[in-house]
């Protein structure tokens, strides 16, 4: 066999992943599609006729071809944590202040403000800049592999860039970010489905959740699957800030939502929050509030965690999208403990991602303390951009 062959097949594996990089991270391809599609099929086809030369992270092997037969379990070196939820400005100044008398009550503490995707987390561990395992976050102590679905998603490199002169050791890392689809995808792909006689799915996250429980990667590879990391942690050494994580994670060739701030102080942190509340409706993809983090490290781990949550991070959640729209018919639900419950059979309205067309009205005593009605226009909200109820 020619060395020529061999060089010539990592030569088109360097220049796909660089293009992949230009056109799924950054989203500034530099190619035609079907040049691309040449480079693509020619480096499958130098693999097909030395088959010996293949290796776990050319972007041909990015959909497997084999099922999973079930997901097994993964033990999370770092727990992954949940965070507590604050809903108001009261709230976020309170952990400010809870934060500051943790860490010697200093004046002002520095912060990472980062938008919360509305999707399905997940950990994927590199070994040598190749991806290894991905599991999601199960219970924070124990989650489920699901290395070969989220290999398919093409904004995840199958291997990692490696930075010059960087003080830090990176071969050995794990990264986790937010799988999401976007709201137009999303759409596009629930409107195929119907057209196929097959369920829909009520919003891009439960399509997000729907699609990674799948066990054939060939299924998952058809579905519109993107990434957004917002962690790293190196098994070498302690990387110092957030936002140095941040740019280590776009430097090693990792997606990483743009609309991030370093904020000096709360102050500028609630700002941030009261932008992104009034521009959420603009982003191609769902969001339902804003991830704070004290951005020192060296504070994190003085801060610590309580139960399932750490002392150092909060999500400022966003108040509930509403939406108005006719009341046509009122009926009555079972539970599944005899529980009757009134429900409202709605005119149906786009509201945070999916079509409503029912939602519930708790109790009796509620009806009549609203004086809800049949055909009466009514204010739905989704709370906590989930169950829709009518307010």
């Amino acid at each position: 066999m020619s060395s020529n062959i061999e060089k010539r097949i990592e030569e088109l594996r360097e220049e796909i992943r660089y293009h992949d990089y230009n056109y799924y991270i950054l989203t500034e391809p530099k190619i035609p599609d079907e040049q691309y599609d040449k480079l693509y099929k020619e480096l499958e086809k130098l693999e097909s006729e030395y088959p010996e030369l293949i290796t776990p992270d050319s972007p041909t092997q990015r959909v497997g071809s084999d099922l999973t037969k079930e997901f097994k379990p993964v033990q999370h070196k770092i727990p992954m944590l949940s965070l507590s939820n604050t809903y108001s400005e009261d709230e976020l100044f309170d952990f400010d202040r809870r934060v500051r008398e943790g860490i010697g009550n200093i004046a002002e503490v520095e912060y990472i403000a980062e938008l919360k995707i509305d999707g399905v987390s997940v950990s994927i561990r590199y070994e040598n800049y190749n991806l290894v395992t991905a599991a999601t976050r199960g219970d924070g102590t124990v989650g489920e592999e699901i290395t070969n679905n989220v290999k398919t998603i093409r904004s995840v490199p199958l291997r990692l860039n490696k930075i010059k002169n960087s003080k830090y050791d990176l071969s050995k890392i794990e990264v986790r970010g937010e799988i999401f689809m976007e709201v137009e995808a999303f759409k596009k792909f629930n409107k195929d489905r119907e057209e196929k006689g097959e369920k829909t799915f009520a919003n891009p996250r439960n399509s997000t959740a729907g699609t990674l429980k799948l066990q054939d990667p060939k299924l998952v590879a058809q579905r519109p699957l993107d990434l957004f990391v917002y962690f790293l942690a190196s098994e070498n050494n302690q990387i110092e800030t957030q936002s140095e994580s941040l740019e280590l994670i776009k430097q090693l060739g990792l997606k990483v939502n743009p609309n991030y701030k370093l904020c000096k102080n709360i102050n500028e942190v609630l700002e941030f929050c009261k932008v992104w509340e009034e521009k959420r409706e603009e982003l191609p993809y769902e969001i339902d509030g804003v991830v704070v983090k004290v951005n020192s490290v060296k504070y994190q781990r003085n801060l610590g965690s309580i139960a399932k949550s750490p002392r150092w991070a909060v999500a400022y959640k966003f108040k509930a999208k509403q939406a108005e729209t006719r009341l046509n018919k009122i009926f009555w639900q079972v539970g599944r403990t005899g529980t009757l419950t009134p429900v409202a059979d709605l005119e149906p309205v786009f509201l945070a991602g999916s079509t409503i067309s029912r939602a519930t009205l708790h109790n009796i005593e509620e009806i009549e303390r609203k004086d809800i009605r049949e055909g009466d226009y009514v204010i739905i909200e989704k709370g906590g951009d989930v169950i829709p109820k009518v307010v």
